[in-house]
């Protein structure tokens, strides 16, 4: 005799299975990275497809991408290669030869946790920059 397959999941079930909590499928839900339930209201009900869709997420996120990253990964492989909406940022050119992009929509804390280092990094390459300049105008 076959073991009972599950076929559909409640939120809680589906948390339960996946160790995800239900706010962090609502934000994924949100994000785009998962489709939202087959049946939504009070008695929302996730399909397989769901559970393997959060499965991949957990995969992807412990080989060390991000969710950005997942998104655009998952979003080129669904019908028709949908990309994901671009992500808007900010470039900041460091030196000559360095530019940095960093994504927008960041708390304010650490936006300036951000700044405050790339200020920094910015001076000390921008210090070697006068050095090397400063040597090949003396030989």
């Amino acid at each position: 005799m076959e073991p009972f397959k599950k076929d559909s999941w409640s939120l809680a079930e589906l948390a339960g299975e996946t160790g995800l909590t239900p706010r962090t499928i609502r934000y994924y839900i949100s994000r785009g990275l998962v489709d939202g339930p087959a049946v939504a209201g009070r008695g929302a009900v996730y399909s397989a497809e769901h559970l393997e869709r959060l499965q991949t997420i957990q995969k992807m996120q412990a080989r060390g991408s991000m969710l950005a990253e997942i998104e655009r990964t998952l979003a080129a492989e669904r019908p028709g290669g949908q990309l994901a909406e671009p992500a808007a940022g900010s470039l900041y050119r460091l030196a000559r030869d360095v530019m940095v992009w960093v994504r927008a929509g960041a708390s304010p804390w650490r936006a300036k946790q951000v700044r405050t280092a790339l200020e920094e990094f910015a001076s000390r390459i921008g210090a070697q920059e006068e050095e090397e300049d400063a040597g090949g105008r003396d030989s």
